[in-house]
């Protein structure tokens, strides 16, 4: 996005008699500029039917009837500030339909491993604000497609933040950014482009929320009017729940096709002027109805589709990975072409063909999370975790969801300087991650069987690895094994070993520590053979030799 000079923008300051507001996302170079992903000027979405309204200045010549004080929330965007309660099982069962659950017992669900791990990292993003949620829900609820007396109150501005209730479903509404076919109708444009459709929202039929996005942040907040300012400069009037109960006024200039909106993570923190032009799409629409939709699940099995437009999946659409980084620190993936996505330098390239990024409107903390990375299922990729740019360590997961299945590796204890490598094959569910500290990080796989008896999610921890090295952990669904292979560290290790096995009928768990893990050897799990019931534990074989014939045989009891 381009920013104006100070001088351009205090003589814009001059003219304006307000100035505005703030939330979380970058978007140049993510999944927004497919062809199959956003709607175009030309595009149904932007309507030229009717003439754009003017008036004489300070004359409101759209209003939607939308009252920031009474229909907006009394409470700010917050982050991890409080202690809210985000996404459970009900909303995204809401969300993506019954698939997501290993099993039902009534209304209760419980996820399948890729679902918990999703819920998981999304709401770890969350950490960052709630601006979108709050901007999607306010609104709905002012149209009636969602009762605010569900939750307590006649109108938004009379609910408690503390009602947890609330708190999920400005969740649910926040989390819509993230998933097709809502991400498929976003539409992007010009800014008089972007006034044009905001002035053809109807209470009874499509209604939109906006997306501003600078540099490196983004915020979500809604339209509820447009001012015509005078001179060709006008006002689109919003509700920024960065502010509670203010109205507050997005700049289109007509005379350039510019807009500036003064943004703030809240009123406490210093302001600053965002600002973008006709080429810069840094303004997007998102519909309320593409929300209202059943959800493409990107982490159930045949899933993981993005291209759904109106519902309908694009030809062109292409089935993906994501790939979360929860913590300090940025990333850096390379194909085996050597193609790169991630930051390099502190900003982001894409060179892999076909990948994305996305970034989440949400900004209340002022620190936006690493965007969530899409590559195309069954590309292996090496990613580095860099921790060069930290004053102080951080604790850091790294995970790759896809179609049926999770790897990645949490706990990492990042230190200032540190950079590891993993090492992704999401074809062979196999994870290799690599360090030169003396780490403890959990290894989890997560595999969705709904063709088999039961779904499983693994841990596997290096409870004392000295030296570091290279750990691989490697899920054979044929032969119904997990194999640990210490074949590239350093030292002898300990392990720690942990099952959770999910049929219709009920949950299991296995853990088992303190495993000697020996240099160059392979570790096989038959997990497959293993039930609650079992009372003699799980067999472990040990290749000694890297021959692939197992020189040992112990069983291993439940140690809980």
């Amino acid at each position: 996005m381009q920013k104006r000079s100070l001088f351009f923008t205090l003589s814009l300051l001059v003219v304006f008699s307000l100035l505005l507001s703030s939330c979380g996302a970058e978007e140049d170079g993510d999944y927004y500029d497919d062809e199959y992903t956003t709607q175009e000027p030309a595009d149904e979405g932007f309507s030229t039917e009717e003439p754009l309204s003017t008036g004489v200045p300070g004359e409101v010549v759209y209003d939607f009837g939308f009252n920031p004080a009474e229909n907006g929330f009394s409470f700010p965007n917050y982050g991890d500030d409080i202690p809210a309660t985000n996404l459970t099982a009900s909303e995204l069962r809401r969300m993506f339909g019954d698939q997501v659950c290993a099993r039902l017992d009534g209304d209760n669900c419980t996820l399948t491993p890729p679902a918990e791990q999703w819920m998981e990292q999304i709401n770890g993003d969350m950490a960052g604000g709630h601006c979108e949620g709050m901007a999607v829900l306010s609104l709905m609820m002012y149209t009636n497609q969602v009762s605010a007396s569900d939750f307590g109150a006649s109108v938004a501005s009379e609910l408690d933040i503390n009602d947890e209730a609330l708190q999920r479903e400005i969740a649910y509404w926040w989390a819509t950014q993230a998933v097709d076919p809502t991400v498929g109708n976003v539409i992007k444009g010009t800014p008089m482009e972007i006034l044009d459709v905001v002035q053809q929202m109807d209470v009874n039929g499509e209604t939109y929320t906006i997306g501003i996005y600078s540099a490196d942040s983004g915020h979500a907040i809604t339209p509820v009017g447009v001012e015509d300012k005078g001179d060709g400069l006008f006002a689109i009037l919003v509700y920024d729940n960065n502010y509670p109960g203010e109205t507050r006024e997005l700049f289109v200039d007509s005379r350039d096709n510019s807009w500036t909106y003064e943004t703030s993570i809240n009123p406490q923190v210093e302001s600053d002027v965002w600002s973008g032009n006709a080429d810069s799409q840094t303004l997007d629409l998102t519909p309320t109805s593409a929300r209202l939709e059943l959800q493409n699940c990107p982490f159930c099995e045949g899933g993981g589709f993005w291209g759904r437009v109106g519902g309908v999946l694009a030809s062109s659409a292409q089935q993906y990975n994501q790939i979360f980084l929860d913590g300090e620190g940025h990333i850096l993936i390379t194909d085996e072409n050597g193609n790169r996505l991630g930051y390099v330098d502190g900003k982001i390239v894409n060179e892999i063909p076909n990948a994305k990024y996305h970034e989440f409107r949400m900004d209340a903390s002022g620190n936006a999370p690493e965007p969530m990375y899409l590559i195309p299922a069954g590309i292996n990729v090496n990613i580095e975790i860099d921790g060069s740019a930290l004053t102080e360590e951080s604790i850091t997961d790294l995970v790759m969801i896809g179609p049926g299945f999770t790897i990645g590796v949490e706990g990492i204890y990042l230190e200032p300087g540190q950079v590891d490598t993993a090492y992704f094959y999401p074809a062979e569910q196999t994870i290799a991650y690599e360090t030169e500290a003396d780490e403890s990080p959990y290894i989890v796989v997560g595999i969705e069987n709904p063709d088999a008896e039961a779904d499983y999610y693994f841990e596997v921890q290096g409870a004392d690895i000295q030296g570091g090295g290279i750990i691989t952990v490697y899920l054979d669904t044929k032969a119904g094994d997990l194999l640990v292979d210490a074949e590239k560290l350093n030292n002898e290790g300990i392990f720690d070993f942990y099952l959770t096995r999910i049929t219709d009928e009920l949950e299991d768990e296995f853990a088992a520590e303190g495993l000697i893990l020996q240099q160059g050897s392979t570790v096989y799990v038959n997990y497959a053979e293993w039930t609650d019931a079992d009372p003699n534990g799980i067999y472990f074989d040990v290749d000694l030799d890297g021959d692939g014939v197992a020189d040992d045989e112990y069983v291993v009891d439940d140690t809980e």
